[in-house]
């Protein structure tokens, strides 16, 4: 039938890392197998979980690459949704570190294994972005076709960013970082976010989600954050770029390293990742294919935040096609 909407196969899988930690990967495919296209693993990012990429069969970018033919893994992070807890034994702290260094190559692994694809795409959401720009310079691309980056920087010096060393003032009172702890990210954006109009748009442009969808974004999509990655965000902040939990490695110096086809996409109006912040990402990569696309600069277009690039009103026709036709191009099957 013209225009039916593809029925979709889900799976739950879980891609186990040699300290026996289990990360839980939601799968998307169209039930129709004949010309599927590559597998497209999907890396959310930091204070968010998984549901940022599926909040609902209208408003996901999940599901719109899953119809459009993709086999779509959604991972969530360790200490996220169903990968909270590792199996008996496993580690108890963790940083950024880890996930680059362990659970990423876990992960991609898996999906190789379960896809039957050699090489897979990657798609990364704020830190998700920052975490697969740091597999990447570790591991030199292995199992990688290419990569999108949605609203996802590398360093944090940009006057739009200035209220995020707001956060620093945790590192001076230990009663407030045990409370932020304590109460959590998602307590505190459902309590304060709706209410503090410059807080707000910090984070997204409240004429660009629709009610409904915020409702949902704070309800369901919103993640605690781990003490160990707490830690790392607020050196990161102090320092101003994306480095190593120790300090002693400096992902953003080690850009040049990545070297296969990338996209980053942008927020004209994000303040989270400022379009500036993007083009020091564009020109430090050593790829030859790389393409910066900031999204609502356009008359008719709305102003881009930071979480409105994924479950923005007009997000569906002006950001996801973006990423589907830059994918399609590059999955080797066309």
């Amino acid at each position: 039938m013209p225009g039916a909407v593809p029925a979709l196969s889900r799976e739950l899988h879980w891609a186990v890392t040699e300290e026996k930690f289990e990360l839980a990967l939601e799968r998307l495919y169209p039930e129709q197998r004949s010309g599927r296209r590559a597998a497209v693993v999907l890396v959310h990012g930091i204070f968010v979980n998984s549901r940022i990429f599926n909040l609902d069969d209208d408003q996901g970018l999940a599901r719109y690459l899953a119809r459009d033919g993709f086999d779509v893994w959604n991972l969530s992070l360790r200490g996220t949704g169903r990968s909270l807890n590792p199996l008996r034994g496993g580690p108890k702290s963790w940083t950024l570190d880890d996930i680059v260094e362990r659970d990423l190559a876990a992960v991609l692994r898996h999906v190789q294994k379960e896809s039957g694809s050699s090489k897979i795409l990657c798609l990364g959401y704020d830190m998700g972005g920052l975490l697969l720009y740091g597999y990447l310079e570790r591991r030199g691309g292995a199992g990688v076709a290419a990569l999108v980056t949605v609203g996802a920087p590398a360093t944090f010096d940009q006057p739009q960013q200035e209220p995020m060393k707001r956060l620093l003032r945790l590192e001076d009172s230990p009663f407030l970082k045990r409370a932020f702890l304590s109460l959590n990210a998602p307590f505190f954006a459902r309590l304060l976010i709706p209410f503090l109009p410059k807080m707000e748009r910090f984070f997204y442009n409240p004429e660009n989600i629709d009610e409904e969808v915020k409702t949902r974004l704070l309800d369901d999509a919103l993640a605690e954050i781990h003490p160990g990655v707490l830690d790392h965000l607020l050196l990161m902040i102090r320092r101003g770029e994306f480095v190593s939990a120790r300090g002693d490695f400096s992902y953003r110096k080690a850009l040049g390293k990545i070297r296969l086809p990338i996209l980053l996409v942008g927020g004209e109006g994000d303040m989270v990742a400022p379009p500036e912040s993007l083009r020091v990402v564009h020109r430090a990569v050593g790829s030859k294919d790389r393409t910066l696309r900031i999204v609502g600069a356009g008359p008719k277009s709305p102003s881009y935040g930071h979480v409105d690039l994924l479950v923005g009103s007009k997000a569906r026709e002006e950001v996801f096609p973006l990423i589907g036709r830059w994918l399609k191009q590059r999955d080797g099957r066309e």
